[in-house]
């Protein structure tokens, strides 16, 4: 599978916590410069361990009319690919990387445009304050499901 070919599409899938047992994985990983909380499932972490390529999971907050969360697993074809495919990307566990990006759509009339709206990355300056404060990853009846989120201070 090519890196830009898509394993899944999550959008706000719910994760119970139930999902995750002592044996999951349950750790902070910095991602772009802030501590995240990463949960990995039991499940989620046996099929990376057999998997014959490394996942990436890009979380992405998509600002247009309303804001949307979702998230990209991708295969990585590190064999193949030419540069570095995890350069980009941070490592979670052994084969998990992540990354994440704040995205609006080049046009605001939605009209005007055939299919799906083209996307541009934004320009954060403070990127912790966009960047969630919590991912849990589940791999669930064949798919890949994922969360994140973020903590109410105050």
């Amino acid at each position: 599978m090519s890196q830009s070919s898509a394993l899944q599409l999550s959008i706000g899938d719910v994760i119970p916590r139930s999902r995750f047992s002592r044996d999951a994985f349950s750790g902070k990983v910095k991602l772009a410069g802030k501590p995240v909380q990463f949960d990995i499932s039991v499940p989620a972490m046996r099929l990376l361990a057999e998997s014959a390529s490394p996942v990436s999971v890009e979380l992405e907050l998509y600002f247009s009319c309303l804001v949307r969360k979702q998230m990209r697993f991708r295969e990585l074809d590190v064999e193949h690919a030419s540069g570095d495919p995890t350069a980009s990307r941070t490592p979670v566990v052994p084969g998990l990387f992540a990354s994440f990006r704040a995205v609006t759509t080049q046009v605001c009339r939605i009209a005007d445009v055939d299919g799906k709206p083209p996307v541009q990355t934004l320009p954060v300056k403070k990127s912790d304050l966009f960047v969630p404060d919590w991912v849990r990853i589940d791999y669930r009846a064949g798919k890949w499901r994922g969360e994140f989120g973020f903590e109410r201070n105050g």
